[in-house]
């Protein structure tokens, strides 16, 4: 006889009992007592609300912002000054702070994205990005804050202690031996690498070209093996950067950065085929995508972008995102020695393609040595930053010298 067939168990009962049965649950006698629930270490998710956004236009040049809440707490930012603070003012004041005020600072994507594509027409790039990235910085300074926990760890924690810094020349029409003794009292400093800035700004192949004779010197002052980065800010052709590039490969030049034109990627592809050295370029791509595009269709060899140009902490991650996918390292822009210093630092310690030294400016700075507007300096030893576990971005501003400084 055959044995009667019973009602099919559902699907789902059937992969129930199954997990049960793998888990030797079925038997009898054999039942495990459920675990006590752990404990949370604080309450989650903070209830906090923006409740304003102040733009601090300093004197200097230099553009602050300060993201205010209804508990008390405040996150800093810092806009690339590449324009006047009052222009990012207007953008803060105008465009972007009706998308943050009433927002949990926790909802950054969410806050990112409606400013970004609310506004997508003015561009993804230039001031609108800066404006964005100041806001963004302070928004991640205040989640660091209300967590109590640094901003690296909210980026996925350290994958390194110490970041090493590269002592970065700026354009000051220095002489050649004279550039390379002012770099040689960086490297007795101990920094361990070292930038060249010899040309004009977007120069075409015009004018006086110091490039040769500045890395020659610099590279008789400093010896063969500090890595030295060359930065001619978009100024030669394909032709001439090929031929620039091929004379920098006798003095072990590490980096060749942005030699021609920004955004001819076309350009940087053949000119990224032609020589031995590496090519970078990225501080005037501003989002993840241009980045994207910068590997595939430029075929750059490392990227640069900065995070207070480049949309703030929010969109940098992004920027990681692509470099890890396509294996590139991140070398970032950096000019600024205060707030954009510490919250870059919070991303090179997290990021794991951040593989080399990063930037860090070698020339006077108005708010690092003339007035100097952090409460404590950043702790650079032996040309490496280790910032103290503080929470958020780990910087407070001197608040009497930042009344002093306002606009």
């Amino acid at each position: 006889m055959k044995t009667p067939i019973q009602p099919s168990a559902s699907r789902r009962d059937f992969f129930r009992l199954g997990a049960l049965a793998g888990a030797g649950l079925l038997l009898e006698e054999r039942a495990v007592p459920a675990a006590e629930p752990v404990p949370l270490a604080g309450k989650a998710p903070p209830q906090l609300k923006v409740t304003d956004i102040k733009t601090c236009v300093l004197k200097t040049g230099h553009t602050f912002v300060e993201v205010f809440t209804d508990a008390g707490l405040t996150g800093l930012g810092e806009c690339s000054p590449m324009v006047r603070g009052t222009v990012f003012a207007e953008l803060i004041d105008k465009a972007i702070k009706r998308h943050v005020v009433g927002e949990n600072p926790f909802n950054v994507e969410k806050i990112w994205r409606a400013a970004y594509f609310g506004h997508y027409k003015l561009g993804p790039m230039g001031v609108w990005l800066n404006a964005l990235a100041g806001v963004d910085v302070a928004l991640w300074d205040l989640m660091g804050k209300a967590l109590g926990v640094p901003c690296y760890m909210l980026l996925g924690g350290k994958v390194r202690d110490t970041v090493p810094l590269y002592a970065s020349a700026m354009r000051q029409h220095r002489s050649p031996k004279d550039e390379a003794a002012h770099l040689a009292k960086w490297v007795e400093k101990g920094f361990k690498a070292v930038k060249i800035h010899p040309y004009e700004y977007w120069a075409f192949n015009q004018g006086r070209d110091d490039t040769l004779e500045v890395v020659r010197e610099v590279r008789a002052a400093l010896g063969p093996d500090i890595p030295l980065l060359v930065d001619v800010n978009n100024s030669y052709t394909v032709e001439r950067a090929v031929a620039i590039g091929r004379k920098l490969e006798a003095f072990n030049v590490a980096l060749f950065e942005e030699p021609i034109a920004a955004y001819d990627y076309a350009g940087y592809a053949r000119l990224c085929a032609e020589l031995e050295i590496a090519v970078g370029a990225g501080e005037q791509e501003y989002t993840h995508w241009q980045h994207k595009d910068l590997i595939l269709q430029g075929q750059v060899d490392v990227i640069q972008p900065d995070i207070v140009k480049a949309g703030g902490f929010t969109e940098m991650r992004k920027i990681a995102t692509i470099a890890s996918v396509f294996n590139r390292p991140i070398r970032c822009h950096n000019t600024q020695p205060t707030i954009g210093t510490a919250a870059h630092w919070h991303f090179w310690i997290s990021t794991p393609m951040c593989l080399a030294e990063q930037e860090y400016p070698a020339e006077d700075h108005a708010l690092r040595e003339r007035t100097p507007i952090l409460t404590e300096p950043l702790p650079i030893k032996d040309g490496a930053l280790a910032m103290p576990d503080k929470p958020g971005i780990g910087v407070e501003l001197d608040r009497k010298v930042l009344k002093d400084l306002l606009e």
